[in-house]
């Protein structure tokens, strides 16, 4: 049985874990509903994945390499300014009526399903071990 995985190698699987979902949750749904319903998982998803990539290099930008710990104020800017962007994204997408709204939330939480999807590996992978010591 392997090792649990590292922080970095867990990330990259999940990040992988993300966009295969997605790929396949748009394709699912262009083929059993609709091209517009496709559409708004596709948007959701993209949408969700850029701004965890964007929270990924904020939170690297400012832990890494940092001789002193970053400023809070600084961090929850940033963070803020993020999480008010995606808002103001999704309510573009909403307004307009560019997506099903059921499609959409279902693009909105492929990031979830992915962390889900990979905890839950590791969490198998632990349970193994366990059994085998």
């Amino acid at each position: 049985m392997r090792d649990v995985l590292a922080g970095e190698a867990m990330l990259r699987r999940m990040e992988w874990t993300m966009v295969v979902l997605l790929a396949a949750a748009t394709a699912g749904t262009w083929f059993i509903y609709s091209g517009r319903a496709a559409l708004g998982v596709f948007l959701g998803g993209a949408i969700v994945t850029v701004s965890f990539q964007v929270l990924k290099w904020q939170l690297k930008r400012a832990f890494r390499g940092a001789v002193t710990l970053p400023s809070k104020s600084g961090l929850f800017v940033t963070y803020y300014l993020r999480l008010i962007g995606t808002f103001f994204v999704v309510f573009l997408v909403m307004y307009f009526g560019w997506a099903d709204p059921i499609a959409f939330l279902t693009g909105l939480s492929i990031v979830v399903a992915s962390i889900f999807m990979v905890g839950g590996l590791e969490f198998l992978v632990l349970l193994a071990k366990k059994g085998e010591s």
